[in-house]
């Protein structure tokens, strides 16, 4: 069995590194993303309506995002044609319907992912590029706390609903920030949604809005296409990353460049995210440290055997749990907390004395 180490004993050799963040980051914050897929929570949490059952069927797939992209484009294709209103609008609002019911169940709210964000955006400050291939906000609502913390210092790229081409030019720090860390969704994400037949916005809230409401909101009222891939054979996510150029553009030019020390964090590399493997091979990656939940012996000889295999030279792993780790508190931090209460409570027994 390989040793699994500390983080805080290894961080600083993946200083500048890249972070891939898989769904287990997301069940760290909260139990509700432990599902299969959206498709399977839908089902479980009662959204899937016999006639939502039928679209699905007849697409022979269980991927929202590719079921509502097809039916969107074909929407595109009716209006501009002035095809009168029929069943490809109703088979998209009732899917769209479907997965807005889901998302609204299972996704935390910012409250609830608060405690976390502080710990999750210092763990990622450390790490130049972030790659994030959940749907959910987590990510980004830990980079947005760190720039109001300190100043803009994570940057999705985008501004500030258009992605730039020329994203390599953010590597350097900007404003009042003394770093930076680009962080993207090689899968897409709810905050991204289809425009026109193949680009890619995003949705913003306003300072004091909730986003994730703004996000459900708008996919109501205005009528959009949501951009993510969270289920599907490595065949079917391949295909939605060539229809869209944003997916484009981080597949064959982010992963590429993720650079020779990488960490993973809560990303199982299943057998459909081999595409991503492949692409992250590219950079000629020499170190990667995995993390590892509840001593998994199988999943770490899987995983050391499938990097390996694209020519990395040395695969360690860490405790998932371990202090400073994603949503854990580092012992800075929790140092810091007990000397602030030391302080606190010394400046109440002083008070108190003197009275």
């Amino acid at each position: 069995m390989s040793e699994i180490l500390l983080w805080e004993n290894i961080k600083d050799d993946y200083a500048q590194a890249s972070l891939i963040v898989g769904n287990g980051a997301s069940m760290a914050v909260s139990p509700n993303f432990d599902y299969g897929s959206l498709y399977d929570a839908a089902v479980k949490l009662k959204h899937i309506s016999k006639p939502v059952q039928e679209v699905f069927d007849s697409f022979e797939v269980n991927d929202f995002e590719l079921v509502l992209r097809r039916l969107w484009q074909a929407k595109l294709v009716n209006t501009a044609l002035d095809i009168e209103h029929g069943k490809v609008e109703d088979s998209y609002q009732q899917v769209r319907t479907a997965l807005i019911a889901t998302v609204r169940d299972i996704h935390v709210s910012y409250q609830e992912a608060e405690k976390h964000l502080v710990h999750i955006y210092k763990f990622m400050q450390r790490f130049s590029k972030v790659l994030a291939l959940n749907y959910d906000l987590i990510v980004y609502w830990a980079a947005m706390l760190g720039n109001r913390e300190l100043g803009p210092w994570f940057k999705d790229c985008f501004t500030p609903s258009d992605f730039c081409e020329d994203w390599k030019d953010r590597e350097a720090p900007y404003g009042v920030a003394k770093g930076a860390t680009l962080f993207f969704y090689p899968h897409g994400n709810i905050v991204l949604h289809h425009h026109e037949f193949s680009s890619v916005k995003k949705i913003t809230a306003s300072a004091d809005g909730d986003l994730l409401e703004s996000i459900l909101d708008k996919w109501v009222r205005k009528d959009l296409a949501p951009a993510f891939v969270c289920e599907g054979t490595q065949e079917s996510k391949q295909q939605s990353i060539s229809s869209c150029d944003y997916l484009e553009k981080v597949f064959y030019e982010v992963l590429p460049d993720v650079g020779q020390n990488i960490v993973i964090y809560g990303w199982s590399m299943a057998e459909q995210d081999q595409h991503l493997l492949q692409q992250m091979s590219k950079s000629k990656p020499q170190k990667i440290a995995v993390s590892v939940y509840n001593a998994d012996e199988t999943f770490m000889g899987k995983a050391e055997k499938q990097l390996n295999d694209i020519g990395v030279e040395e695969v360690v792993f860490f405790d998932s749990e371990s202090a400073g780790a994603w949503n854990q508190p580092s012992t800075e931090y929790l140092k810091e907390q007990e000397d602030k209460q030391k302080a606190m409570a010394g400046a109440v027994k002083n008070v108190l004395g003197k009275n």
